[in-house]
């Protein structure tokens, strides 16, 4: 991989806010591995909803975490109409986020840095504001495509771009979401970010089940995932097989909620990973992976950059999908 140097390398001295969008873990995650670089030589606050206060704290019990909004967005695998139904609530939480950054910002100190994870309003024209995104060009359908204009023009407030990703793109996990033909700002690859370490561990989990997303994406999962638990089991009732992600509980199928670190020792103890084309998790995975384990994926109706990235992943011959595998 190229040892070319990071924009993050160099940042020193500085006081950094920094906040992430709060659709499920996958920006909490990597925003949280950035903020392990930036900390050590910077004065970093956190702006954050409820739901990541307490993951933030667990990681991070020295800073100092300022209340934002949620973003209310909820996917919906069975139906495309919720979906967009949905999507209508986004548009009030940027303007908030917007102003609950310049209130605070008018009414204590000014930083010299603003870091964004997928937050669209969380800049400020005064600051130097920097977008984290492995989505420079939104995926869509023909008929969707305002909302690549949309996003396009929202990426406008930002001066850099910040890319979790590899610039060779032999070697890109996120492909043409990630290496846009014209780029409408400065763009810097920073590299995979992930929370996740390689470990050597004894490979006791035959089938590891990963859920993710937002509640309604977790419910479909859950169904989907234990629908496919039950065959494997149904032909090897010896398996191991765990899930991971869903608050059931049951101490044999169901292993609920984990964090990173319970995760990650999960991930390196499974023969198998059966996941959906979330991002992060495909980031985490070329993190842990070894040449003894395999990555499924399970394709997401409805959620057009996981439809790319599951094809995209199948196509480079990094993974392979779960109906190859089992019929479901």
């Amino acid at each position: 991989m190229s040892e070319k140097p990071l924009p993050f390398d160099s940042i020193r001295h500085q006081r950094i806010f920094i906040s992430a969008l709060d659709w499920g873990m996958g920006h909490l995650n990597r925003t949280a591995a950035l903020i392990i670089k930036l900390c050590e030589q910077n004065e970093i606050i956190i702006f954050s909803s409820p739901s990541q206060k307490k993951f933030y704290s667990q990681l991070f019990p020295k800073l100092k975490q300022i209340d934002i909004t949620s973003n209310y967005v909820q996917f919906h695998p069975s139906s495309l109409f919720k979906t967009f139904l949905h999507s209508f609530r986004f548009v009030p939480s940027i303007y908030q986020e917007n102003q609950t950054l310049r209130r605070f910002i008018k009414n204590n100190f000014k930083p010299e840095l603003i870091i964004s994870d997928h937050r669209y309003g969380f800049y400020h024209p005064d600051t130097k504001n920097i977008f984290v995104t492995h989505q420079v060009k939104l995926q869509t359908s023909s008929y969707l495509s305002v909302f690549n204009k949309i996003h396009q023009r929202l990426l406008m407030h930002f001066d850099e771009l910040w890319i979790p990703d590899y610039e060779n793109e032999e070697e890109s996990l996120a492909g043409k979401l990630s290496h846009p033909d014209n780029p409408i700002l400065p763009v810097h690859y920073i590299q995979p970010q992930s929370l996740m370490q390689k470990k050597q561990m004894n490979k006791d989990i035959d089938y590891l089940f990963i859920i993710s997303g937002t509640e309604s994406e977790r419910k479909y999962f859950e169904k989907a995932f234990e629908k496919i638990s039950q065959i494997l089991l149904h032909k090897n009732p010896s398996l191991k097989v765990n899930i991971i992600g869903s608050y059931k509980v049951d101490g044999h199928l169901w292993f609920g909620w984990k964090n990173f670190e319970e995760t990650n020792q999960l991930m390196c103890r499974s023969k198998n990973i059966i996941t959906r084309a979330g991002y992060t998790t495909l980031m985490d995975w070329q993190k842990i992976n070894d040449i003894s384990q395999q990555l499924y994926l399970i394709n997401t109706p409805h959620q057009y950059e996981q439809q790319y990235l599951f094809h995209y992943w199948i196509n480079k011959g990094w993974t392979k999908d779960i109906k190859q595998f089992i019929e479901i």
